[in-house]
């Protein structure tokens, strides 16, 4: 997910250095950690962003904050990528139709936006969420999980398409 946080990130910069990205909004690219010991990084992120508008009197992270894109275990693509949390937003079958075009990935959504990653921080707070996700696998979280092992083709299809509906969005 990191790595392709950092390719969405470098591609979306290169668009806008280049004039090609007229964009209405700004993009954040943020990696958390703690994921598994309680979503607390991006949690420590939500409370401190509401936290410090509530001190300001500022407006909630929810009219702030147009969508949260979450990219969690997306270097085995097999048969499909799951696309999770289409329902917290009436805008997300259309993106994922139009920008899919170009890529043609294979996909399964879910509208459950209530996810076991960082996704939920937001979603909680009110932020429409689509989290990208390949699947658990049997080498997940041991030595096991080798770079050989990865689908480098399907990351970066994935990358391109989630890059590809952030550019839309921004």
């Amino acid at each position: 997910g990191t790595a392709a946080l950092l390719e969405i990130a470098q591609y979306l910069v290169g668009q806008k250095i280049e004039g090609q990205l007229n964009q209405t909004r700004d993009l954040l690219f943020a990696a958390w950690s703690g994921e598994e010991l309680g979503i607390l990084g991006s949690r420590a992120f939500v409370a401190w962003k509401s936290g410090s508008e509530a001190a300001s009197g500022s407006r909630p992270l929810e009219d702030k904050v147009s969508a949260y894109l979450n990219l969690d275990m997306v270097g085995r693509l097999r048969e499909r990528l799951s696309l999770q949390g289409v329902g917290s937003s009436s805008v997300w079958r259309r993106q994922i139709e139009q920008r899919n075009v170009v890529v043609g990935l294979p996909i399964t959504t879910s509208d459950d936006s209530y996810l076991p990653t960082d996704a939920t921080s937001f979603y909680v707070a009110g932020v429409p969420v689509l989290s990208a996700f390949t699947g658990i696998h049997q080498d997940y979280h041991s030595p096991r999980d080798t770079a050989e092992k990865l689908d480098y083709q399907g990351m970066e299809d994935i990358s391109r398409l989630v890059a590809l509906i952030a550019r839309s969005l921004a």
